[in-house]
């Protein structure tokens, strides 16, 4: 089965094409065991995520990829990176984290904060191999001061419910309400391509090393015909690399 990835399809000018695979925007995921478990339990989530975010210790930090933020500030805890645990994993993390270690195929959790009047720019994401599972925490508003579109189609966050969609395909958030929008990112590696979960991690972990690389003003000066090899020399060595970093799949 073929598998889209942002790395793979980009255009001469540098950004991403439209996503032309086959995965539908959004998933209907009811009926899937860990799904409606997660669903059954958002009450509880939430009740750990808002005792994480009110100790003085924990502090969300600015996210990595500011060039998606058109207006105010998105920031993000992370837990788990493309199958890669960051220390608050076992630490602050570790209440929240148990809700989700049995899911076969996660390899991403983080808390995302959406500050009052943000905005996150359309953008493709890097792979169309997982699930990306919005979590509600807390929702300040609904349409359309608060929302979420994917490949045009807009959906609210509602208190008591799941948002599952399609990542590579074009999307974008907002909240242009006076208070703090907060939900919990979790990817799921899609069924069918589990087996592949460690590869597909290690490849998206190379393409985000990679665009990290290409926007240092030493890249950024030099001819492409040397970049470019420069570049995908980098992927290819790194990914074994990020293949060593991983946790064993749950």
């Amino acid at each position: 089965m073929s598998i889209w990835y942002a790395y793979r399809n980009i255009s001469k000018a540098g950004a991403v094409k439209p996503y032309q695979g086959i995965c539908p925007p959004y998933y209907d995921l009811k009926g899937t065991s860990w799904y409606d478990i997660l669903t059954k339990n958002i009450p509880d989530i939430r009740n750990k995520v808002l005792d994480l975010l009110s100790r003085q210790s924990i502090h969300a930090k600015e996210y990595y990829n500011t060039s998606l933020v058109g207006a105010g500030k998105w920031e993000s805890i992370p837990f788990l990176v493309w199958n890669i645990p960051k220390r608050s994993l076992k630490e602050e993390g570790k209440e929240v984290y148990s809700y989700f270690k049995d899911i076969p195929g996660l390899v991403s959790l983080s808390v995302s904060v959406l500050n009052a009047g943000t905005h996150v720019r359309p953008h493709n994401g890097d792979t169309d191999a997982t699930y990306r599972i919005h979590i509600p925490i807390v929702i300040p508003a609904g349409l359309p001061e608060c929302g979420i579109k994917v490949n045009a189609i807009t959906k609210a966050w509602a208190e008591n419910e799941l948002i599952a969609f399609c990542d590579a395909h074009m999307h974008e958030a907002w909240n242009n309400s006076k208070q703090t929008r907060v939900v919990l990112i979790a990817d799921v590696v899609r069924p069918e391509l589990l087996s592949q979960h460690k590869i597909i991690c290690s490849k998206v972990l190379s393409w985000l090393l990679l665009q990290k690389v290409a926007g240092t003003g030493i890249m950024r000066a030099m001819p492409f015909i040397l970049k470019a090899p420069l570049l995908l020399l980098l992927m290819t060595t790194a990914r074994p690399f990020f293949g060593l970093l991983q946790r064993r799949q749950m």
